[in-house]
């Protein structure tokens, strides 16, 4: 693969309101899980602005019935393509004006995040240098990790208590 990147120190996810930096413009969130669908489980990120401390959006990939993801700008999404292994690395990326999330290296969620097309218009996604926050309903992320982005199409590896992703 052409722009392997191995991510470093996967971390335990807290949820206990402790805030993340994250800048969006050079990095995606990498998370591992191993629920299962059906499970009741769900992944919950709350995004705020680094300098205001204002919420800026957040995502939900929820693990039950019809696998889902809602963002603040979109709403709720039915998706497809969900990996069947049950260990899953989930990455959360913002590329040009889309928001985009893939499971084990699957692309599953790309949708447009700029205000414009926005059912909520005020800042979604405005800001790329963000702190992140596991919420407290948060029951399926287990390790997050981040990793510099590489350019359009390059391939990245992730490995994670020693089992390698890649896409």
């Amino acid at each position: 693969y052409e722009g392997v990147i191995i991510c470093p120190g996967w971390e335990t996810v807290t949820r206990d309101g402790t805030k993340y930096p994250l800048d969006l413009s050079t990095h995606s969130l990498y998370i591992s899980a191993d629920s299962e669908s059906g499970s009741e489980d769900r992944i919950v990120i709350k995004m705020y602005n680094s300098e205001a401390g204002t919420y800026d959006g957040g995502v939900t990939i929820n693990f039950f019935g019809n696998w889902s993801v809602w963002d603040r700008c979109n709403g709720l999404s039915n998706v497809t393509k969900v990996p069947t292994e049950r260990r899953k690395i989930w990455k959360i990326s913002r590329i040009a004006i889309y928001l985009t999330i893939s499971c084990n290296g699957v692309e599953m969620y790309k949708k447009s995040v700029v205000a414009d097309s926005c059912s909520f218009k005020e800042g979604y996604f405005e800001h790329l240098d963000v702190d992140i926050e596991f919420e407290s309903s948060d029951s399926a992320s287990d390790r997050y990790t981040t990793c510099q982005n590489t350019k359009a199409g390059a391939a990245w590896q992730c490995t994670a208590e020693g089992s390698n992703w890649e896409q």
